[in-house]
């Protein structure tokens, strides 16, 4: 049941037209307008930066001691969402989190097809490790973040830096992450969600592959031969979500790869609901929660 707040927010969700290429500036504008209606959180610091090329945007609460640092990598299914449209989301896991967080604006396809976002992923991480000291934050704490296709992003650049022998991030944070693009796991039949359906996944998924594989780890995480060595994981699912499978089978993997891995599923929440007004009770009890796991992570890895 989706949480009745939410509910009456959101409305009655509709079928998501036929993606085609002609639409998506206009739902990018769409995305832009929403996100500048959202309610943010005044952050001490903040600053937009180059990390060897790849554009971010520093967000640093006011602190007297080095900070640790989550790097962090949006949703929006590889197409849509930059700095300004998650902006509010990012501030709001500043605050929640008294964390300092790194916002990062990867290329987005289809202009730009996999893996470009996933190479601006791992070099903003790699900046972040570099720069640290210069933004007031630890190095000994750094952290890799992501939420929907910022999940997915998080998830492969873990197993790309294992295989490059590089090492892992402190921790990763999976918030409802894709991890099988396929999109044919359980819940895709159990939950209705318009907005989400299997045919708009399938579409953004052909604009983000171009002549990619489903079957690449580095795609489709869940479909890695093996998981073990990656950084342990804090794993959310939201029960009203199509997605909801992707996240748990990846839990429940990593697990069995003998990855310490939190996996907690939130009751009520939809897919994306980070993007919502976080003056809805549900969206910030959800916001102080992801704050706290990722403040005590940072305290006790």
């Amino acid at each position: 049941m989706l949480d009745p707040d939410i509910a009456a927010f959101t409305g009655q969700p509709q079928e998501m037209p036929p993606l085609t290429p002609e639409l998506i500036p206009m739902m990018r504008a769409n995305m832009a307008m929403m996100a500048a209606a959202m309610p943010g959180t005044d952050i001490d610091h903040v600053a937009n930066l180059d990390a060897d090329g790849v554009p971010v945007r520093f967000y640093r609460p006011a602190s007297d001691t080095p900070l640790p640092l989550l790097v962090f990598l949006h949703g929006g299914g590889w197409m849509f969402g930059d700095l300004d449209t998650h902006d509010a989301m990012t501030r709001h896991l500043a605050a929640a989190s008294s964390c300092a967080v790194l916002g990062v604006d990867y290329r987005l396809a289809p202009e730009h097809k996999f893996p470009a976002g996933l190479d601006d992923a791992m070099t903003a991480l790699d900046w972040a490790r570099r720069s640290a000291g210069d933004l007031g934050c630890d190095p000994a704490r750094i952290a890799l973040g992501g939420e929907s296709a910022g999940g997915n992003l998080t998830a492969a650049a873990t197993l790309r830096l294992r295989a490059e022998n590089k090492p892992q991030p402190l921790f990763q944070l999976l918030i409802h992450p894709a991890t099988d693009l396929s999109f044919s796991l359980p819940s895709f039949a159990e939950v209705g969600a318009p907005g989400l359906s299997k045919n708009y996944l399938d579409a953004c998924r052909e604009f983000y592959l171009g002549s990619g594989s489903v079957a690449d780890p580095f795609v489709s995480p869940l479909r890695a031969e093996r998981l073990d060595g990656l950084a342990p994981a804090i794993v959310l699912t939201a029960s009203e979500d199509p997605l909801r499978d992707d996240g748990e089978y990846y839990a429940a993997a990593l697990v069995r790869a003998g990855v310490e891995t939190l996996a907690r599923r939130l009751p009520g929440l939809p897919h994306g609901f980070q993007f919502l007004p976080i003056t809805i009770p549900a969206v910030a009890a959800a916001n102080d929660l992801i704050g706290g796991l990722v403040r005590r992570y940072f305290a006790n890895q």
